[in-house]
């Protein structure tokens, strides 16, 4: 497992982003893309000005959000952008003032344009989330394992290991940590994944899951997870005037938070882990009958795996000797723990989790590859 942030760093990051955050809802019509001259050696880029009072440039992602929301095509806008930020601009420009009536929500933070949204974007923010999670977390005694926050996501990975059992039988797979007692080792302990991106990037995620305290690994089991769209009330009506009292409004977004509380708690109710179990060890006893290298080549392609994990998930499959269903999701959450990026980590974890529930035909394709 990618470690990621410490609780303490995390919860100095987030107080410091929510004292810098700034939120603007303006008509298109006022917003202007213009070309600025890159900072330290950097190539030129744009920024955006008229909603704030000065320039700002963008983030990667809100790039891509602008490039989407003006229909211009995204590898004509990095390449006007890298090569010709004026070209860029006045294209921007162009397409923002086809619709000058139109207002976008403009997220920004540490003087950065971080998205670029509609204004029925209903903000769930990091901050409001961690407030409500942690504490439940803390109530019921889960180790906080890693946490981190990309430029697109939050996440909040813990361990309960008061609910545990014990690996399939005979398995002892994987080199070994030292994150939790020695008496702990060795077992299955269930797990929570908590995700949220307060810019558009996917949806707020509660994932029960699955963690090997032997090899430190984790699978995110996607039985019984919450998804929570980012859709909801408009921030303003159609015809400019409030129609929702404050007081409305922060009564729902108090349900709201109470409900992801409510699902916090019950990720880690008795009967979900004992069924991630069961999965578990009917994946133990399924196994890759053909060639094992090929099963890899068919599992990478069919989960949409980079395809420089191949080498990393064939070693660990052939280092744990577990040719398995099993072994095969043990060696995708191994290679999660070796790499930098804590997204494609992540990404890894949750194919690891996905490995074990595959439909028969599905793993059948992998198991007899030839």
């Amino acid at each position: 497992m990618n470690a990621g942030r410490t609780l303490n760093d995390l919860a100095a990051e987030l107080t410091r982003q929510s004292e810098s955050k700034k939120d603007y809802i303006a008509p298109q019509g006022v917003v202007e893309a213009v070309a600025v001259p890159g900072a330290n050696d950097l190539p030129r880029d744009i920024a955006v000005t008229g909603f704030n009072g000065g320039a700002m440039e963008l983030t990667n992602y809100a790039h891509g959000q602008l490039s989407q929301h003006l229909g211009i095509p995204k590898a004509y806008y990095d390449r006007m952008r890298t090569e010709q930020p004026e070209l860029l601009a006045g294209n921007v420009n162009t397409w923002l003032k086809a619709d000058a009536g139109n207002k976008r929500m403009l997220r920004t933070l540490d003087g950065k344009v971080r998205a670029v949204l509609s204004p029925k974007y209903r903000p769930l923010d990091n901050f409001d989330l961690a407030n409500v999670v942690l504490p439940t977390l803390i109530e019921k005694k889960v180790q906080i394992v890693s946490a981190e926050l990309t430029e697109t996501r939050m996440y909040i990975k813990g361990i309960l290991p008061a609910l545990s059992d014990e690996l399939p039988n005979g398995l002892a797979w994987g080199t070994g940590h030292n994150i939790l007692q020695q008496q702990d080792r060795g077992k299955l302990v269930a797990a929570i994944v908590i995700s949220n991106s307060d810019i558009g990037n996917g949806t707020l995620r509660v994932e029960p899951s699955v963690f090997t305290t032997f090899c430190t690994n984790l699978a995110i089991m996607q039985q019984a997870a919450m998804k929570k769209y980012h859709v909801g009330r408009a921030n303003q009506a159609d015809d400019g005037f409030e129609v929702y009292r404050d007081e409305t409004r922060q009564a729902d977004d108090r349900a709201f938070w109470m409900k992801v509380s409510d699902v916090t708690m019950a990720a880690f109710e008795e009967k979900y882990f004992r069924a991630a179990i069961a999965d578990i060890r009917r994946a133990a006893e399924q196994p890759i009958e053909g060639d094992v290298v090929q099963a890899v080549t068919v599992a990478v392609e069919q989960l949409a795996l980079p395809p420089a994990t191949s080498s990393g998930i064939l070693k660990h499959l052939a280092a744990g000797g577990d040719l398995t269903q099993w072994g095969l999701s043990s060696a995708i959450t191994r290679v999660a723990g070796e790499v930098n990026d804590y997204e494609t980590a992540t990404d890894l974890e949750r194919a690891g989790g996905k490995v074990l529930v595959l439909p028969a035909t599905d793993w059948k394709r992998i198991a007899t590859a030839a």
